[in-house]
Order: structure tokens, then C-alpha cells, then sequence
């Protein structure tokens, strides 16, 4: 592994342990599954960037992250009313969510994020959004 990745990995490690940052992962929360596709409410298994539709709006988070289940409490409630397709990723664990955490730090370098980053992060067609109530906002002009 070189050592671009052992940072990366070694970032998500933090931004886990500091779980009560405003911008991290989502608690033990209504998020089950490493995916879920809300607007139908069936599960899905995201294990590589061809899974995802182009169109797919992408939530990273932590099962230990109050922010990412303030979204996760959003999308419960709204999501079927939602006119995209929403994919929820979880990014704990660098073994059981390493699929995951490649797509994340894809699309962190995609959108030029470098190191300033955290969850909840959406990232939907190029652009990258951080924090709960800004998801919530942009979601909301999705219906």
C-alpha cells in the first residue's frame, strides 16, 4: 500500500475517533446496510464505482456521527418523496468498508477536497457537500 492511501486511511481513522466534530460519519443509526437506495427502500450493495449510476447522489458516513443521523432521520421521513437516487456508503471500517472509503476518497479528489473533509458528505454529479443541515437544504430542492 503506498503511503498516499496509509494517509488517507489514517485521516478517516481520526475523523472516526473525533465522531462529535461537526462534519463526521453517522451513528448506529436507521442505516443498516453499507448501501441503501432510498427511493424504493430496497438494499443494495455498493462494491465498486461501476455500481453507482452517474446520477446517484452519494452519502458518506459513520455509525458513530450525531451530524450523519440527523440526515439519516431526514432521509427516513423524506426520502421516498425524493426524485433521485440516494446511496448511502458507510466508511468505519477500513476492512469490512474498504470498497466504500475508495469511492469516498475518489470523489474527496474529484471535488478537491485534499484534507478538509468530514461527514456527512453528499457528493452528487461533481460537487461534494458537507454537514447535515447543507445536505438536508440540497436534498430538499431534489423533491
Amino acid at each position: 500500500m503506498n503511503s498516499k492511501k496509509i494517509s488517507a486511511i489514517a485521516i478517516i481513522l481520526l475523523f472516526l475517533v473525533g465522531s462529535y466534530g461537526t462534519y463526521l460519519f453517522i451513528g448506529s443509526s436507521p442505516i443498516d446496510s453499507a448501501s441503501v437506495e432510498v427511493k424504493d427502500n430496497t438494499s443494495t450493495t455498493v462494491t465498486t464505482l461501476e455500481n453507482i449510476k452517474d446520477e446517484s447522489v452519494l452519502i458518506f458516513y459513520s455509525s458513530s456521527c450525531p451530524h450523519c443521523e440527523v440526515v439519516a432521520e431526514y432521509l427516513k421521513t423524506n426520502g421516498s418523496s425524493l426524485k433521485v437516487d440516494v446511496r448511502k456508503l458507510k466508511v468505519d471500517d477500513p476492512k469490512t468498508d474498504k470498497a466504500n472509503i475508495e469511492i469516498a476518497l475518489n470523489k474527496i479528489k474529484e471535488c478537491n477536497l485534499k484534507d478538509n473533509w468530514g461527514v456527512p458528505l453528499l457528493y452528487h454529479k461533481g460537487a461534494c457537500i458537507m454537514g447535515d443541515q447543507p445536505i438536508i437544504d440540497y436534498l430538499n430542492q431534489q423533491k
